[in-house]
């Protein structure tokens, strides 16, 4: 009996192992989430499909393999992306309904899901959708535009109105915000401030040719036959448009390049770079005009040696796109790489000229003027460095440096290493650069001795090593006590005699100013050497300098 009864245990086994926990959702979800059968892609282009069904098998995978639940709702997510832009809407408002479930503050599945109900015309829940977006990310104001159309359709005039007005000088999204008000005031019949608003909305996008039409009417009801006659001429279909990097990437997955970018992306993870290179060529075949996916191919043709190759595509980002300061930033990188520092210098200038605040930029022209002798011009762009990015460390000691230089107080220079300390407590060199500081080596007199020698004393307690030694050193003398800091700096050059033959110049020196009793100066300090410009390494800054948007 039981061996007729094994081969249909097994088979409803199998059957059970082979179930897929989309549809028949595992009980840990099953009260929770709503089912999702299969649904046939056939109709799509072989690239969707696989999109398609990567990102389904990705699913299972997540719910298999027992991923964390805010795992398991990216991998909804995602796929419900992909139904949407394919059209096929009643399987992506369940996975963004599962999405939402298990991870509820996640605004990029609450956005996504609002403009889901929107495309299919049910406003009413568009609307409360995109308000609860709105709680979860308010500084995304594209949700806050696509709010104040929902309303105005609702012909909620007052809210409507209340929105566009919040975002009526934002950037990316001005034009649209006054085309909404000029209807508004249209609706209203004030028309002179329709007719402000939408020759504002012109102004700001003249390729808006539907803002014609608009304004035309405007035009004719406040007794302007001529001027309306004159716009109704220049009527288009073309609607104002508005920044939505949301939308906008969501849409990208309709061309079939969303995958192969990707897999560019998994692959620069890997360091392979190669194929990177290879899957970002394959979606700009699809999506030419991704201006972000082709500085990530240059990125990878860089890190694959091809040099010219990434120099050309940089360039094409350039000649569509002259104020991109990305793509200027790497060719400035490259001219760097190559010798040519006049152009380097002019492109780094360019970048920060449209981008003020760019970390990468200020950072290398500072160095650039450091390495050529000028600390006095790279003062300022450390300052913008460590303002923007203050997590650079590298940065903080050539600005600490650059500023002894140019005959800054000491306070300046301390004022510096310390919020340097602030993010890198850990970080000895910064230690030893306050100690320096407080004892202002090569001023004559001391800035804080006591706290100096009591800190340096900490050090050498803890380790007696020999820039430890050289520290108390510092601090006694600056404390008042030449002898006995010529004392402890004359137990050093004994040492380095034999074990740091290369220090030995620099450490009598030391020691004949603490005879004549005075302090050394910065240059005369192990901490000199560190304090200079690093050098330019091309490859880390196309392999890891950040990109908010890889394609």
């Amino acid at each position: 009996m039981f061996r007729r009864l094994l081969p249909i245990i097994l088979m409803l086994a199998v059957s059970r192992t082979l179930a897929d926990p989309l549809t028949d959702l595992p009980a840990p979800l099953a009260g929770r989430l709503q089912p999702l059968p299969p649904v046939s892609v056939d109709m799509l282009d072989p690239d969707a499909q696989d999109q398609v069904r990567q990102a389904r098998q990705q699913a299972v995978e997540a719910i298999i393999q027992g991923r964390p639940e805010t795992g398991i709702a990216d991998a909804y997510g995602e796929l419900g992306a992909l139904y949407q832009v394919q059209h096929v809407y009643t399987a992506a408002e369940t996975c963004y309904h599962n999405a939402r479930t298990l991870d509820p503050d996640r605004f990029r599945w609450a956005y996504l899901h609002a403009y889901l109900a929107a495309m299919n015309g049910d406003t009413e829940q568009a609307v409360a959708r995109f308000e609860q977006a709105r709680k979860l990310r308010p500084d995304y104001l594209a949700v806050t535009l696509r709010l104040a159309n929902a309303w105005l359709d609702l012909n909620e005039l007052d809210k409507a109105k209340a929105a566009y007005r919040e975002i009526a000088d934002a950037d990316g999204l001005a034009a649209a915000a006054q085309y909404g008000l000029g209807q508004i005031a249209l609706l209203q019949r004030n028309y002179s401030d329709a007719i402000d608003h939408f020759e504002q909305a012109l102004t700001l996008q003249p390729q808006a040719t539907r803002i014609h039409y608009t304004l035309a009417q405007a035009l004719r009801a406040a007794g302007r036959d001529e001027d309306a006659r004159l716009h109704l001429q220049q009527l288009g279909d073309v609607q104002p448009v508005f920044k939505d990097p949301l939308v906008e990437n969501l849409e990208s997955l309709q061309k079939g390049s969303r995958v192969h970018f990707s897999q560019g992306m998994k692959a620069i993870k890997k360091h392979d770079f190669s194929a990177a290179r290879d899957a970002f060529a394959r979606g700009l075949e699809r999506e030419p005009d991704n201006l972000d996916a082709r500085i990530s191919l240059a990125r990878a043709l860089y890190l694959c040696d091809d040099k010219a190759g990434a120099k050309q595509q940089l360039e094409a980002v350039l000649a569509r796109d002259p104020d991109n300061a990305l793509a200027m930033f790497l060719l400035g990188i490259l001219a760097e790489e190559g010798g040519d520092t006049a152009r380097a210098t002019e492109l780094y200038r360019q970048v920060i000229a449209h981008e003020p605040a760019h970390a990468g930029a200020n950072f290398y022209l500072a160095n650039r003027y450091y390495r050529d002798g000028l600390p006095d011009k790279a003062v300022p762009y450390y300052a913008a460095t460590t303002s923007s990015d203050p997590e650079n460390l590298a940065a903080y000691l050539p600005y600490a440096g650059a500023l002894l230089q140019t005959g800054h107080s000491g306070k300046e220079v301390l004022a510096v290493v310390e919020a340097a300390l602030r993010h890198f407590p850990q970080q000895p060199i910064l230690r030893y650069l306050q100690i320096q500081l407080l004892a202002c080596s090569g001023s004559g007199q001391a800035c804080d001795s006591g706290r100096a020698l009591t800190l340096a004393t900490e050090l050498a307690e803890q380790q007696s090593i020999p820039p430890h030694r050289e520290l108390l050193a510092l601090a006694t003398a600056a404390s008042g006590d030449f002898d006995k800091a010529g004392s402890i700096q004359q137990t050093l050059v004994s040492d380095a005699v034999w074990m740091m033959p290369m220090e030995l110049a620099r450490l009598r020196a030391c020691l004949s100013a603490y005879r004549d009793g005075r302090l050394p100066g910065p240059e005369q300090l192990f901490t000199w050497q560190l304090l200079q410009a690093p050098q330019s390494r091309a490859a880390d800054v196309f392999r890891d300098y950040p990109t908010p948007k890889p394609y």
